[in-house]
């Protein structure tokens, strides 16, 4: 008897081993064709994420004037480094996977300030903010979307949680007056410079407002920011220049990168890199410290977020206009146009020939300079007849005695 409980033990287990292995197959198969297609989508030459991806850049964006100045492109902008492009084009996926409907004001009515204990996203134990959409009033939201370095989710060294103790507010201060985070991003081509990147202030094709917080690394990687404070810990590059005043979405955006930073690493001291470089983002995250502080009671507001998935993320397909509303400040200019020195240039020569540089063409001289002539004087009027008094009509006077 013992024995035959045995076996038929043995035979349940077997078949419980069973059950779960066909179990297990069913949802393979119901998720390997989610990853397989998500994996095709993310070569498709049609979706967001690999627009201008391989691209010739010869001339197309050499010199942007400032930010949001990039060639257009098959109606896509084209930014001069394809690392820049790649954060450009996370950037307007991410925004686009979590379109959707705005919560009503009544989700802020507890702490429309933000000045109070925050629920928000938790940082994964591989360093990343989960990519998504934090609303912080019913018209405006943060966008954490990722980019990750060649090679970013491996390979970079992180720091043990003893050897940081601060985060950096950055402002990418520059005599081009370009602050655009993609082109920062790009400029910043050798280490890792900070895990973080925020863009300014802008406007989805809803009417919303929004701020990018572009993530490249972990947010514990070895980076070269801030060696005023040894480089010790993470930090985040605003897009503001010196004449630029910090947007209050921008400095929204701040406080909630810092709360869910220092939730992740409470040793944390949160400071401005030096002088007046971060100090009003600085300000704005004291000020919302000093407001939770003096709340000593009543629940954490828990923000509404919208996460991203990767394959959702890897499937956006839209046209630029039915993502964000592009600023009017300046007119497209042609690729073929964007040099220092425009291509087609044209000079007269005396002779009424026109020379035409060729692109990339230096300027030159068409005839030996000479001195500049004056143009011939008129004569002044002259007069035809010897003055006279005026006589007037004699009707004006007929009739009068």
């Amino acid at each position: 008897m013992l024995g035959q409980t045995g076996e038929c033990q043995g035979v349940r287990a077997v078949s419980r081993i069973f059950a779960v292995c066909a179990a297990t197959l069913a949802l393979s198969a119901l998720w390997l064709p989610a990853v397989l297609s998500a994996q095709a989508v993310a070569q498709n030459g049609d979706q967001v994420l690999s627009r201008h991806i391989g691209a010739s850049r010869s001339g197309a964006a050499e010199r942007p004037r400032s930010e949001g100045d990039q060639a257009i492109a098959a109606g896509w902008p084209l930014y001069r480094t394809e690392r820049g492009q790649g954060a450009y084009n996370a950037a307007m996926a991410t925004l686009a996977a979590t379109e959707g409907r705005a919560p009503s004001a009544a989700a802020f009515k507890s702490c429309p300030d933000l000045g109070c204990e925050l629920a928000l996203p938790l940082i994964a134990r591989d360093g990343w903010i989960p990519a998504g959409r934090i609303w912080t009033s019913p018209s405006e939201y943060v966008i954490v979307a990722h980019s990750a370095r060649p090679g970013g989710r491996r390979g970079l060294r992180r720091h043990s949680s003893r050897s940081m103790r601060y985060f950096v507010f950055h402002e990418f201060h520059n005599s081009s007056r370009n602050t655009d985070p993609y082109d920062t991003i790009s400029s910043h081509s050798g280490e890792v410079f900070v895990p973080f990147y925020m863009s300014k202030q802008g406007t989805d094709a809803r009417g919303h407002r929004f701020v990018i917080i572009m993530q490249v690394a972990p947010y514990d990687v070895v980076s070269v920011h801030a060696t005023n404070y040894g480089s010790a810990g993470p930090g985040v590059e605003v897009a503001a220049n010196t004449s630029d005043d910090l947007q209050p979405l921008q400095a929204r955006a701040g406080i909630l990168l810092a709360a869910i930073v220092t939730r992740a690493a409470p040793q944390l001291r949160v400071v401005n890199h030096r002088g007046s470089e971060g100090l009003t983002m600085l300000e704005a995250h004291e000020a919302r410290m000093a407001a939770v502080r003096s709340r000593r009671s009543g629940s954490a507001l828990i923000l509404p977020f919208v996460a991203a998935s990767g394959e959702r993320i890897a499937s956006v397909d839209a046209r630029l206009a039915e993502i964000v509303a592009r600023p009017g400040s300046s007119p497209p200019i042609a690729m073929a146009d964007r040099r220092f020195v425009p291509p087609r240039a044209s000079i007269a020569e005396p002779a009424g020939q026109v020379v035409l540089a060729e692109p990339g063409e230096a300027p030159r001289l068409i005839g030996p300079i000479q001195l500049a002539r004056r143009p011939v004087r008129q004569a002044f009027p002259a007069l035809v007849e010897p003055q006279s008094p005026a006589t007037w009509p004699a009707a004006a006077f007929a009739g009068t005695r």
